[in-house]
């Protein structure tokens, strides 16, 4: 029996591009929009044939809080601008004092993991649900209206390492397998895959199965008929563990890094909707089932700086944007840019959930306004590190800060209250 093989072939280099995107997830998309916005050529690669990850194809519909909670916006820049693209062109659940002349319609009457947030209150938080293809397609054509290119269909297979740096990208689609050039790739992976395959040591999370999908029966129906509101027929239901609801002992424990564990991940989500399904009669239907693992947090860097549950309130110097607690009112956290660079690797710069953040700090940045907010301090500081001929670990981030101030972002808060 052969245990190993060696591969050896010659790839196709093909054009490249300064930034290299690994993932059109929400961090992703927003670090793709900041980098192609101060001019350096963009790439994003994806392997799911929608932009949005989790947000789109991982149906998990509910833009969390850009506000502290108690009426302070605390998150701005591409964030906002991308919420108000999510609902842009179809329903909302945004309170009146948060919209853009958006109509207010009351969220669905089962929908589970909002009450919490206080939408159904006159002084609600700024969040959001959205319809998830409207959002998608959104995305799409934000993106390519910024002349941002994106390959659809493609893998991400490993990076190419000279001297420590990276300096293209090896992918695989239905053309082949090719070699793409680079300046700066941004892991935006959900997985810190770019990190791992090039070598990096990693923090492993466990997750608890939840699975999210959206149903219908009659009687929503007959409700948004006969009060001309769609979103009323379409409920956002939350199969497993539920973060604050659930005992998170009643369920199986994954970690996501290896091609078994998610599959098992998915296989046992499927039987779990399957089982639910089953115990439903004619009237009820089940709309639409997420194309991706809905697992939160799998590997993230060890960074220069990780983020601690203790930072809440605490002034960063090197603060990209603020970021609030979107599971309860008034902590606000400054996320420092530190979070986002790995010692060894000088041009590989993580987003999302691949940042350095230790325990509750990681399950507050893993969502859309915490990897928003880490793109677009990411895809800024990759067109200023090109454009001075600098690695992002070089970043003078007095620029860098004046750079997010000009486009929206709150970078720092003047007063903390709780």
């Amino acid at each position: 029996m052969v245990s190993q093989y060696k591969e050896v072939r010659s790839l196709e280099i093909r054009d490249g591009a300064d930034v290299i995107v690994v993932g059109g997830g929400p961090g992703g998309i927003v670090a793709a929009l900041a980098a192609a916005r101060h001019g350096v050529k963009v790439l994003i690669i994806e392997k799911n044939i929608i932009l949005g990850g989790l947000a789109t194809a991982g149906h998990v519909c509910l833009f969390e809080p850009l506000c502290d909670g108690k009426g302070r916006k605390v998150t701005s820049g591409i964030v906002e601008e991308m919420l108000h693209r999510s609902i842009e062109y179809s329903y909302n659940t945004l309170p009146p004092h948060w919209g853009k002349d958006m109509n207010y319609a009351q969220e669905p009457e089962n929908a589970q993991g909002l009450g919490s947030y206080g939408n159904k209150e006159k002084n609600g938080r700024y969040c959001t649900l959205f319809n998830v293809p409207a959002f998608a397609l959104a995305l799409e054509e934000t993106v390519l209206d910024d002349g941002i290119e994106v390959l659809y269909d493609t893998l991400f297979c490993e990076p190419i390492m000279e001297e420590g740096l990276v300096t293209g990208v090896i992918v695989e689609n239905l053309t082949g397998r090719y070699v793409i050039p680079c300046k700066i790739v941004i892991d935006g992976t959900g997985h810190s895959t770019v990190f791992h395959r090039a070598g990096a040591d990693l923090v492993v999370g466990a997750n608890r199965l939840t699975f999210e999908c959206y149903d219908t029966d009659l009687g929503k129906m007959k409700n948004a008929v006969e009060s001309g509101a769609v979103q009323l027929a379409i409920n956002w239901r939350v199969i497993g563990w539920r973060p604050g609801h659930s005992d998170p002992r009643e369920a199986s424990e994954f970690y996501g890094c290896t091609a078994e564990d998610i599959n098992r991940y998915v296989q046992f989500s499927h039987k779990e909707a399957l089982d639910f399904l089953k115990k439903q009669d004619l009237g009820y239907a089940m709309l639409a089932l997420p194309t991706m693992p809905q697992i939160r947090m799998t590997r993230r860097i060890k960074g220069i700086y990780e983020m601690r549950p203790e930072d809440v309130f605490k002034p960063m110097e090197d603060s990209i944007g603020c970021v609030s607690d979107w599971r309860r009112p008034g902590p606000v956290y400054e996320v420092p840019y530190r979070c986002l660079l790995e010692p060894s690797f000088k041009n590989i710069i993580a987003v999302g959930r691949n940042l350095a953040a230790q325990n509750d700090s990681w399950d507050i940045m893993r969502c859309y306004p915490g990897a928003m907010t880490t793109g677009q301090g990411a895809g800024t500081a990759a067109a200023l590190a090109i454009r001075n001929k600098i690695t992002p670990h070089e970043i003078n981030m007095t620029q860098l800060q004046e750079a997010l101030h000009k486009d929206g972002v709150i970078v720092h808060q003047e007063k903390f209250t709780l």
